[in-house]
């Protein structure tokens, strides 16, 4: 048998002790930790301002308000400002550390990966491993996509929404906004569960690709099930009491679902087409 070797831990392939598995999972892990503390201690003190040194752990909840955050707003021909306020005094070291952890997280995504991976494939078959690599990856562009979805489109409709209706009930000049580390957090938590969400196609993709369910069921009559279903989920994400956010997100995740479908079908067409193309190249010609 081939000899595997993993830093302290020494392997065959077959079955090893649950405190082997342990003693592997902790090491990756530290792994992992370590990596988080470098990538964000030197993401965090990248310098993104030419006149003057700002660190970019100072400048990330600027960047991700100020995209979401409207000046203005137009209501009735009134034009209303947009102010923040900070209910707490600590409100900007939390800020620094979310940011800090945000940061880390994306500089060590390659690691987080890398490690996830190496550990789970001792345990796979050649054909396994290459499925993994394929799925990993489109798995994180499918997240990334629910992300940017989010951020670009979903997010700052729904705070110009939510703005507009706080307008048009207090009709004050000013409009301040309750704390400024609860619309960061509300921002990250939304782009998270897009992205989360956005999952779901690439879930539906796999199961219909390996004939676990029919691609029947995401055809006709049972579309209008799905669109009210990806408008449910649409509603619990989207903070918009307008329910713009709501349609934003369940129209794309509809729409991805669909596309998903179709292409799982796709694939599992072309492996049944393969897999009968070598099955009649097996079978003995008779002279």
């Amino acid at each position: 048998m081939e000899e595997r070797k993993y830093k302290e831990v020494s392997y065959v392939d077959e079955e090893r002790p649950l405190k082997e598995h342990i003693i592997e999972l902790s090491i990756r892990l530290r792994r992992i930790f370590i990596a988080m503390l470098i990538s964000a201690g030197l993401l965090s003190f990248i310098p993104v301002d030419r006149n003057g040194y700002v660190p970019l752990i100072a400048y990330f909840p600027h960047l991700l308000i100020n995209h979401a955050l409207p000046k203005q707003i137009t209501w009735r021909g009134h034009v209303y400002e947009v102010a923040i306020t900070q209910h707490s005094p600590f409100s900007g070291f939390d800020l620094v550390i979310e940011s800090a952890i945000i940061l880390g997280l994306i500089g060590a995504s390659p690691i987080i990966v890398k490690e996830i991976y190496e550990y789970v494939a001792p345990a796979l078959y050649p054909h396994e491993k290459k499925a993994l690599k394929t799925l990993s990856g489109m798995a994180i562009l499918s997240f990334i996509g629910g992300v940017l979805f989010a951020y670009y489109i979903v997010i700052p409709w729904a705070f110009k929404i939510m703005f507009i209706t706080t307008a048009a009930i207090s009709g004050s000049k000013l409009i301040a906004f309750a704390d400024v580390q609860k619309l960061f957090d509300t921002i990250v938590l939304l782009s998270l569960a897009t992205g989360a969400s956005f999952e779901i196609p690439l879930i539906i993709y796999l199961l219909i690709s390996t004939g676990v369910i029919d691609d029947s069921y995401f055809r006709g009559e049972n579309l209008k099930y799905i669109f009210f279903i990806s408008m449910v989920i649409g509603a619990i994400i989207s903070p918009d009491p307008s329910g713009l956010g709501m349609v934003a997100i369940g129209s794309g995740m509809f729409g991805a679902i669909v596309v998903a479908a179709r292409m799982g079908a796709r694939a599992r067409k072309i492996r049944e087409l393969k897999k009968q193309k070598e099955l009649l190249s097996s079978i003995p010609v008779e002279n």
